[in-house]
């Protein structure tokens, strides 16, 4: 065979480099297309997550509302919430046996966590306790704001676990929250709120302050046997309590069957549905925009106290609120609005182009 030219002087022929430059461009463009498919896959699921932490979130938030309902059928708050606990018990037991097993993260409950489990199980029935008195007292909204508040409370909790002073920006955060809950409790003066207010004001605090303790101190034990054995073991403990609080101080309870009925579906649609809800929507996007999201929460039971209960706030009680959700949402994270916007719109947003 002759060689050619091109061969002869060391040359790639055209043709080669042709076929070279295409088999480039074939590679690049899958490669593109690869990652808008990634991009897009993405996108997807954080749509997915975020549909499914806002419907935990409204879930959560008519808690308080259907309470209401609870207590106009005459049944009390020890009935409520010892029916509710009993409800719900099974039902997370159900879920950590069809999803939790396998989880990573996830381990069986061993007799040392039960010592644990009952110290944190109290807490979270007294948080409870505290928090369904408080809505039997007054407005479902004021309590919700009241009680919105224990992220400041934590904040304090972590300066004095660890010995040192809170940054001057967390301590603004918390000036600006509680300058924001005097204005809702108060909006005419200190002087003039009632004694009725108060009441149910010192019950949605100490809700708030026991339920800041639960949180900020079992994060570590959550870490530890996993998020879906931990809430199904406190539940247990919190609903053991619940029964032993019953036994010991004999409050009537005043049980019916439209009561029954309302309190099922609080543990149901309010208590098993939003957990499992709210876990796997972080389990997809975290818990930073989860925790994001969920400051939607006391907006949603506001609206749903007006339209189904006819609450409303004065303009001074509407400018508190606004004041204590941007000091809860500064306390939660280090953004700005423009920031939180970007992040909400974020997984409605196409993939790159």
């Amino acid at each position: 065979m002759t060689p050619t030219s091109s061969t002869l002087t060391g040359k790639t022929p055209a043709s080669d480099v042709s076929a070279t430059s295409q088999t480039k461009a074939q590679s690049a463009a899958r490669l593109q297309s690869e990652h808008l498919d990634a991009e897009a896959a993405k996108a997807k699921i954080a749509r997915s997550a975020l549909i499914l932490v806002l419907l935990a979130t409204c879930a959560l938030a008519m808690k308080g509302l259907l309470a209401k309902f609870v207590y106009e059928t005459g049944m009390t708050v020890d009935g409520l919430l010892l029916l509710r606990f009993l409800i719900a018990m099974p039902f997370f037991w159900v879920g950590v046996w069809m999803f939790g097993k396998n989880r990573p993260g996830e381990r069986g409950i061993r007799p040392a966590d039960m010592i644990w489990g009952a110290a944190y199980g109290g807490l979270f029935f007294a948080a409870s306790l505290c928090d369904f008195t408080a809505v039997s007292i007054i407005d479902v909204t004021v309590s919700r704001i009241v009680l919105f508040s224990f992220p400041a409370i934590v904040m304090i909790l972590e300066a004095l676990h660890r010995w040192r002073f809170p940054p001057l920006r967390q301590i603004f955060c918390f000036l600006i929250t509680y300058c924001g809950l005097i204005l809702v409790v108060a909006p005419n003066g200190v002087t003039l709120v009632s004694d009725h207010m108060w009441q149910g004001v010192f019950w949605s605090f100490a809700s708030a302050l026991t339920y800041a303790c639960y949180l900020y101190f079992s994060q570590r034990k959550i870490n530890v046997i996993g998020s879906m054995h931990f809430s199904a073991l406190i539940n247990t403990v919190a609903g053991a309590s619940m029964v032993i609080y019953e036994l010991i101080v004999e409050k009537p309870l005043h049980l019916n069957v439209s009561g029954v009925l309302w309190t099922a579906g609080i543990s149901i649609f309010c208590t098993v549905i939003p957990f499992f809800l709210l876990f796997e929507g972080i389990r997809r996007i975290g818990a930073t925009q989860a925790s994001l999201i969920s400051l939607s929460g006391p907006a949603l039971t506001f609206f749903a106290a007006w339209l189904f209960l006819g609450e409303t706030l004065s303009p001074t009680q509407l400018a508190g609120f606004a004041v204590v959700m941007v000091g809860v949402a500064s306390l939660k994270n280090k953004m700005t609005m423009a920031g939180l916007g970007r992040l909400l719109a974020r997984p409605f947003q196409g993939p790159a182009a």
